[in-house]
């Protein structure tokens, strides 16, 4: 305490180290201060790391769950437009030739890898209603569609139809790599019924298939593959 002004007055604690030399309190707790302050950086710059890594996987399932949801999108449409193309197949009447009409046969043709027929539903509107549809899959492109006016008496006249012409051709998908087709065939003294691979109406005794299954193979931007199989009944069987 100074004896002139009663104040007291303080000066820096000296501690005396071990190894020889005083340091002062404030000098101490300035260290420990400056460690204090490293250790907060670390954990600081760790779960600026750890959210950094959480927010980047965020971003590549988001993003990959969006490919996703597009991706089974296109499948969808491309099902859908299968589906109501071979649904609405129409009972087209034609005869084998222009002189030989004392026969008629329904304009249904069918192997594994495609289909032609008319649709009174077709992709794209035609002024005549009814439209001749074929649907086949080709390497490297993918899934195709060709379209035209069904204006053909007889089976000469159809097989000129432009159908599968550049101008008359839509590309479905080319996800699609590659398409299996059967047809189901059922008379009226067979209540089983059997599957076929082909359909010629020739000799089909003016009938059409009762159903079509068709399997689709798709194959992702990730290279990942998968069938899509669908049943189809010829809604003009049932009328």
């Amino acid at each position: 305490m100074n004896a002139e002004t009663g104040k007291k007055e303080r000066v820096g604690t000296i501690v005396k180290q071990r190894w020889g030399g005083y340091a002062s309190g404030i000098e101490r707790a300035r260290g420990f201060t400056l460690i204090e302050m490293l250790l907060a950086i670390s954990i600081f710059a760790m779960v600026i790391a750890v959210m950094f890594s959480s927010f980047r996987l965020g971003i590549s399932a988001w993003t990959h769950g969006e490919r996703d949801i597009e991706y089974h999108q296109r499948i969808r449409a491309v099902t859908d437009v299968v589906y109501r193309l071979v649904s609405a197949a129409y009972p087209y009447w034609v005869t084998p030739g222009e002189l030989d009409t004392h026969e008629s046969c329904i304009a249904f043709f069918g192997d594994p890898q495609g289909l032609r027929f008319v649709s009174y539903a077709p992709f794209q509107k035609s002024p005549s209603g009814l439209s001749l549809v074929d649907i086949w899959y080709e390497e490297n492109r993918g899934l195709l569609l060709g379209q035209t006016m069904a204006l053909a008496s007889n089976l000469a006249e159809l097989d000129k139809l432009p159908v599968r012409d550049e101008s008359s051709t839509t590309l479905l998908s080319p996800d699609v790599q590659g398409i299996t087709l059967r047809y189901f065939d059922k008379k009226k003294r067979d209540p089983q019924g059997e599957w076929l691979e082909r359909w010629d109406p020739r000799d089909k005794n003016i009938r059409m298939p009762r159903m079509v299954e068709a399997t689709l193979r798709f194959t992702d931007e990730r290279g990942r593959s998968f069938d899509e199989t669908l049943l189809i009944p010829i809604m003009s069987n049932l009328l």
